[in-house]
């Protein structure tokens, strides 16, 4: 039986991706390069129905991550979430909170920053919210202190990209709050399928077990072609000239035998001409 975590699941006749994806993360730049870093990501969905009539009343919906790192890798590092809410009562969605007020997003993966990853997490709230679409979206605010320089244009681009507008309350657009507006007039995003791809969970163990096999293999051939040389040295030490003779033969070995394969069809030619 399959692991529902892991695999592809339906919910009211709509496929949706498994509970735990791995993200693969290139270089926007340079997509065709090793891979940045790898990113577990766990989607969780809570949904409160109506008793009498079974519409969802409340919903919410948490993005986990935690990136990939070596064992010597502090835990404590390169990881969060991100929340999204439904309320039917307000009839509003929230694109940046579990509890339908007002927020906004951090990325706690400063290696990866411009990689498009808090793109990827922001579309599947935005893409889960479209359930909804008469909703109104909840207002985000944007503050001075989240973002400086030029983080700041790109905090704000961040947001604009799925069709949210702000009212800036200053010139250098430090500071706003995002205008009204219905989640049918949200845009998805999809510039992410550039350089971040979507792995199964058992595909990406796959393939990890795939390069540590091959590892092995290589290890291995390469442990014996040492025992082998070590083991030859050994011999030429001992008996330099016989260790010498030996491998003028072994790499002469073809040339030899149709040396004396010519001698002897000559020497019979000789004796049959006599």
């Amino acid at each position: 039986m399959a692991l529902p975590s892991f695999d592809t699941a339906w919910r009211e006749r709509q496929r949706i991706q498994p509970r735990i994806l791995v993200l693969e993360i290139r270089d926007k730049n340079r997509v065709d390069e090793s891979p940045l870093g790898w990113i577990v990501v766990e989607r969780e969905e809570a949904y409160v129905r109506d008793p009498l009539d079974g519409q969802i009343c409340e919903a919410s919906i948490r993005l986990s991550y935690q990136r990939i790192t070596a064992r010597h890798s502090s835990y404590e590092s390169g990881h969060g979430q991100f929340d999204g809410s439904y309320s039917r009562l307000l009839n509003t969605a929230s694109l940046t909170s579990s509890s339908v007020t007002n927020g906004a997003v951090f990325l706690g993966l400063p290696e990866l920053y411009g990689q498009r990853v808090g793109t990827y997490l922001m579309n599947v709230i935005v893409e889960w919210a479209k359930q909804w679409p008469d909703a109104a979206v909840n207002p985000i605010e944007l503050l001075s202190g989240q973002a400086r320089g030029d983080n700041k244009a790109r905090r704000n681009r961040f947001y604009e990209q799925f069709g949210l507008r702000f009212d800036y309350h200053d010139s250098g657009q430090r500071e706003g709050v995002s205008l009204p507006m219905q989640v049918r007039a949200l845009s998805a995003v999809e510039t992410w399928k550039n350089n971040i791809f979507e792995h199964r969970m058992f595909d990406y163990l796959a393939e990890r077990l795939d390069a540590v096999e091959s590892a092995q293999a290589k290890f291995a051939a390469l442990n014996h072609a040492v025992a082998y040389l070590s083991a030859e040295q050994k011999k030429a030490e001992a008996r330099p000239l016989r260790w010498a003779f030996r491998r003028h033969y072994i790499q002469n070995a073809g040339r030899i035998t149709i040396g004396l394969a010519l001698a002897v069809c000559i020497s019979l030619f000789w004796f049959k001409t006599k």
